[in-house]
């Protein structure tokens, strides 16, 4: 059994029922919608595609709405330009427009602005108003829409747009398990958004400005989960710092039972190669050596020419990677480790593997027993038995949880009854198998984990 979770991203390449059932039989776990690209009305369409396959296959797929966030942009060129190296360039009033002209507001003389995730890259030499004055570094082609990077500016850019904002109405109405809030610059922007979707969905805080690296354990505490989008943090930050940073934001992430989603370029050759290179095969197992609860596809199945074959190829990767040593992982923080249920979550895997048990099952209302025993990464299945079907898609992305749902059963009897009932149905527990059970005690009410047994079945 893969552990490790597998999200994908929709778009023309494979939003058809019958390509997402095939990508789903070949390991997707999570579908990512990129409002970046397309209308509302199209990322309605494109959930309630998920939710009927979802149905059709009687299994919990999750959905991630990505926002598209303050990404500054190349504004509308006639047609493309060519810069050159040692030309001065105006960007902004009067010059190549911005689509955020405040984002002027703040630069300095001396900070450096990169276009097409770094591949052209210019010196602000003066503020001119509205506009930039730089000199070019690395010359090349300028177009509309290309992506344009400030790394050593703080902009004075909210995190959250209006299109951002009509995109968390969009989420909370569809009610869908994940929303990953782009450019997140510190605790205060995913405070923000929560206060605009409620309890639900689950923010998901993307990693990809500096400024987000030297705040990662503040946002990490205050979001359900993040997302390593190594795209432009290796611009803002250069490639070089993005595997040690992936490494950190993974342990912290670990250490409070969040899931983390791994992203961008994993697999990219496959956008129109069927197969994919020895490096991006070593890239996927470093992820997962490191702990990632998931990986994720982007191009490779929006728009790529093998979205199933990319989705295979994941799979294999990331199970091959698992097959040799335990994953290490820095284990529940203090904070965890001190309160009850992070205890019976220690509990439970340790006395899992004396009894040679050959699953744990988390009986939970709110799921967060099954990402405490999860976050210890045991090398046995993690049943999660919920009676809430939000609850099994959103642990759709929690590394090694198969959710199953069960009635809403009272006392510990008929509870054990019904969770051995649907691990048997399930595939996972035989007669003769041992069984660690965990629950808490009043019954389905968040946060109670206080109950641990085993049972032979």
């Amino acid at each position: 059994m893969r552990r490790t979770k597998i999200v994908a991203t929709l778009g023309p390449a494979c939003a058809q029922e019958g390509v997402l059932g095939r990508m789903v039989q070949a390991g997707v776990d999570l579908f990512r919608i990129n409002t970046s690209h397309g209308t509302p009305a199209e990322h309605e369409a494109y959930i309630r595609l998920v939710r009927d396959l979802a149905r059709g296959l009687e299994r919990p797929l999750g959905v991630v709405l990505d926002t598209q966030g303050p990404k500054v942009r190349v504004g509308e060129l006639r047609e493309p330009l060519e810069i050159r190296e040692g030309e001065e360039v105006l960007l902004g009033e009067k010059g190549i427009p911005l689509s955020h002209v405040e984002a002027v507001a703040t630069a300095r003389p001396g900070e450096r602005v990169l276009i097409d995730d770094g591949r052209l890259s210019l010196e602000i030499v003066a503020v001119e108003g509205k506009a930039l004055r730089c000199r070019v570094l690395r010359g090349g082609i300028v177009s509309s829409g290309k992506g344009v990077n400030f790394p050593d500016t703080e902009l004075p850019i909210p995190a959250l747009t209006p299109s951002d904002r009509r995109t968390l109405e969009l989420a909370r109405e569809m009610e869908v398990e994940y929303v990953a809030l782009s450019f997140t610059k510190g605790p205060e922007d995913v405070r923000e958004a929560k206060d605009i979707l409620g309890e639900r969905p689950a923010i998901i805080a993307k990693v990809e400005l500096g400024v987000a690296v030297r705040r990662m354990e503040e946002i990490v505490a205050a979001a359900d989960g993040a997302m390593v989008a190594r795209g432009d943090l290796g611009v803002e930050i250069g490639p070089y710092q993005v595997p040690l940073i992936q490494k950190r934001l993974i342990e912290i992430c670990n250490s409070r039972a969040k899931p983390v989603i791994v992203a961008t370029q994993m697999l990219e050759s496959m956008v129109n190669s069927p197969i994919p290179t020895r490096a991006e095969v070593s890239d996927v197992a470093t992820a997962v050596r490191d702990g990632a609860d998931a990986v994720m596809l982007s191009e490779e199945t929006a728009v790529g020419r093998y979205p199933v074959e990319a989705v295979e190829a994941m799979a294999r990767a990331a199970a091959a990677a698992e097959g040799g040593l335990p994953i290490q992982v820095p284990g529940l923080s203090p904070e965890l480790v001190g309160q009850v249920p992070g205890a019976c979550a220690r509990a439970a895997v340790a006395v899992a593997g004396d009894v040679g048990a050959v699953a744990i099952i988390c009986a939970t209302i709110s799921g967060w027993t099954a990402r405490l025993v999860a976050a210890l990464r045991p090398r046995i299945p993690v049943l999660a038995a919920t009676p809430r079907e939000e609850v099994a898609r959103e642990l759709s992305l929690v590394w090694g949880v198969v959710p199953l749902l069960i009635p809403a059963t009272e006392g510990t009897d008929a509870l054990t009854q019904v969770s051995l009932k649907a691990g048997r149905e399930a595939g996972f527990v035989r007669p003769g198998d041992r069984v660690v059970i965990t629950a808490g005690v009043p019954f389905w009410t968040p946060g109670t984990t206080n109950l641990i047994r085993v049972v032979t079945v």
